[in-house]
């Protein structure tokens, strides 16, 4: 049981998506229909640079399991079980996170992994706050109750958001610039079920967790959480680490107009670059540096492009038509 409540605490934060270097609600809040494709992460994540214009160095991590999450419209039997929600989040690891979103913030109403619910209730945690950039931090209260197949009871305690750092994500073999990062700890103490004044705790739940966000993405690139759960009555004290990565970030879009998307390979590349998909309407591409500088501007003709004068490095193409939205994607030059 405690194991389950553990794990619905840890999803319920480390799941949130949003990114761009000033976090908005039109930038960054959930969409109906979105899916965002990403890697489960091998190896220890570091976390230890904070500040600003720092490097964010996770470069040994490497990739594992696929999985794709999906964001939909909750159901009135989800409402009716977490009130006020306004999105239902499926990471694609089979956990249901349930958000009420609104103008200025976006708060947690329950979650569901493995059988077990852990429902705010109580009181809703604010987990984010629109905008949010760099420096800014925010703590809220929160509470309510949890159930399983073997136990049910309450919780209690605050969640705290910290955005604490500026710089340089490297994540595997790419890297990626303008990153804002915000540090999360959720403090949860764990009562009976009939301690309704929550006066004797029988455990404690920490979660820390780190999410790190660009300016050209709205879902977030990487996120790494540590999760301890302590109930000294039940000799429990375990701790958990998970470190999620997008697999392809400039392709995390509505699914809806994923069809309409250009595909570019190989990637990494070492000459010509070839164009896949919907890419009939776009007739100008624009190579850009991973800091935003223009390097150079070339019409689409034929379906591919040489980059062969391009040092190695990291570069965003930017596709631009008449009547079509511009399109990036992050490539690697070899």
């Amino acid at each position: 049981m405690m194991k389950n409540i553990y794990l619905l605490a840890m999803t319920a934060c480390s799941c949130l998506a949003f990114s761009q270097t000033t976090l908005t609600k039109a930038a960054n809040d959930y969409l109906t229909g979105n899916s965002v494709n990403s890697k489960n992460l091998l190896g220890t994540p570091d976390n230890s640079s904070s500040g600003a214009n720092t490097t964010f160095d996770n470069s040994a991590l490497t990739d594992g399991t696929n999985v794709i999450a999906q964001v939909s419209t909750p159901t009135p039997a989800d409402i009716a079980t977490f009130p006020g929600t306004t999105v239902k989040f499926d990471d694609g690891n089979a956990n249901l996170i349930y958000y009420k979103s609104s103008a200025s913030q976006l708060e947690i109403t329950g979650a569901v992994v493995s059988g077990a619910t852990l429902n705010f209730i109580g009181d809703n945690g604010i987990f984010l706050k629109f905008p949010t950039s760099f420096g800014n931090t925010y703590t809220d209260t929160a509470k309510g109750t949890f159930t399983s197949t073997v136990a049910s009871g309450l919780f209690k305690g605050t969640i705290t958001t910290t955005a604490d750092g500026t710089g340089l994500l490297l994540l595997g073999t790419k890297s990626y610039s303008n990153i804002l990062r915000l540090k999360t700890v959720q403090t949860y103490n764990l009562y009976q079920s009939t301690d309704t004044n929550y006066l004797f705790a029988i455990g404690t739940l920490v979660s820390t967790f780190y999410t790190y966000y660009d300016n050209l993405n709205r879902y977030p690139l990487f996120t790494a959480t540590t999760a301890t759960i302590s109930v000294p009555l039940l000799s429990i004290n375990q701790t958990s680490n998970v470190a999620v990565g997008q697999a392809s970030p400039t392709l995390a879009t509505n699914a809806a107009t994923v069809k309409n998307k250009v595909l570019v390979f190989p990637n990494p590349v070492i000459d010509e670059l070839f164009f896949a998909g919907n890419f009939s309407n776009f007739d100008t591409l624009k190579v850009r540096s991973i800091d935003g500088k223009l390097l150079m501007i070339q019409p689409i003709n034929l379906g591919k492009t040489n980059l062969s004068a391009l040092p190695a490095g990291t570069y965003i193409l930017q596709l631009s038509g008449k009547n079509e939205k511009d399109q990036t994607i992050q490539i690697i030059k070899k």
